[in-house]
């Protein structure tokens, strides 16, 4: 009694893998025409190691995910609104203080974080970046997190509340504090306790330095080209 199958591939199919006895074949379709090569486990492995996935350009707090063997990127928005947050005084004094904050964009790769705001009231790729209103940030657009001595999950999709509530709940001391607003130049703390104290409702975009850098074109240097934050 003969036993045949018949593995027929989609039509739009560009390729196809099939398991043998001991072995694999890859048959590539290109102008009517079948390329057929046999190919080892190791070459396969090497293959799906070298696999990546992009997710494009999608909604809500998140707005991109990609997966590399090298390590994960992704691209997550924290939108305006109330939060209380940790913040040094000089005396080495932590207080807790609830107070309106801009949009937040946050990037990350492997388990490093940069944080960034934007004044756009509806976020796409094509926001314009300002620097993030906190210390322990670097400066110069770099956006860099310090967040001290805490571990730090790695970029996965299912991670990212706990790096957000790791950024609200990490102290922001006077590190790094220059140059992140434009009120208070020499110590952005002094702007975030004023707002607190004031009890004011939203954040005042004025306060925002702005960039001429959208969110897509960081994405492009960081992502596509590797020229940027360091990588």
């Amino acid at each position: 009694m003969s036993n045949s199958n018949s593995l027929s591939p989609p039509t739009d199919a560009l390729g196809a893998l099939y398991f043998l006895p001991g072995q694999y074949l890859f048959k590539r379709f290109e102008n009517g025409h079948e390329i057929t090569k046999g190919l080892s486990s190791d070459q396969i492995s090497r293959a799906f190691r070298e696999f990546r996935t992009d997710s494009g350009w999608i909604s809500r707090n998140l707005l991109r995910y990609r997966e590399e063997p090298e390590g994960n990127f992704i691209l997550s928005i924290e939108p305006a609104g109330m939060r209380t947050i940790l913040v040094e005084r000089d005396n080495g004094e932590v207080s807790e203080i609830t107070l309106p904050l801009p949009t937040l964009i946050l990037l990350g790769y492997k388990n490093e974080f940069y944080l960034w705001a934007t004044k756009s009231k509806k976020v796409s790729e094509k926001s314009k970046l300002a620097f993030a209103p906190f210390p322990n940030i670097s400066g110069n657009l770099n956006g860099k997190i310090c967040f001290g001595s805490n571990e730090v999950p790695k970029v996965q999709v299912e991670n990212m509340d706990a790096v957000w509530k790791l950024i609200f709940s990490t102290p922001f001391n006077r590190d790094q504090a220059n140059k992140k607003c434009q009120t208070h130049s020499d110590d952005v703390r002094e702007l975030l306790f004023e707002l607190s104290n004031l009890g004011a409702k939203r954040f005042p975009l004025s306060e925002l330095i702005e960039t001429d850098t959208t969110i897509e074109e960081m994405w492009n240097r960081v992502v596509e080209r590797r020229d940027y934050l360091g990588f």
